[in-house]
């Protein structure tokens, strides 16, 4: 049985003119994705749990790793009080245990910042 050359010409026609199905995927986010999220999960994921275990636990849940790039691991602390706590808690022997503990890229140091809590989160 032989094709229409008209039903062919129409089906053509139909596939270059009727609109396509919006892409709904979100892949145009993977890029975005993988900087933000995905490395410095893989960078902090094992640093992270020996953070939790290292550093007491009222200390840390104000704390948060920020990231680790050529050696340094920035950390983020909400108040000064806590920074300096922190700080005399690094140099009393943690940082050194620490890098003992931590079998990833070499941790020279520990960057801390205060960061500013928001007006609206605070209870």
């Amino acid at each position: 049985m032989a094709k229409d050359p008209y039903q062919s010409h129409l089906n053509g026609l139909r596939e270059r003119r009727n609109r396509k199905d919006p892409d709904l995927s979100l892949g145009f986010m993977r890029r975005q994705f993988q900087q933000e999220v995905q490395k410095p999960y893989e960078q902090l994921g094992e640093l992270s749990t020996i953070w939790v275990e290292l550093v007491p636990t009222e200390l840390a849940e104000h704390t948060r790793l920020e990231g680790l790039s050529r050696g340094v691991l920035r950390v983020s602390v909400d108040s000064s009080g806590r920074l300096y706590e922190l700080d005399r808690l690094l140099r009393g022997g943690v940082f050194d245990e620490l890098v003992s503990r931590h079998r990833g890229k070499a941790l020279r140091r520990v960057e801390l910042k205060m960061k500013p809590i928001d007006s609206g989160s605070r209870s």
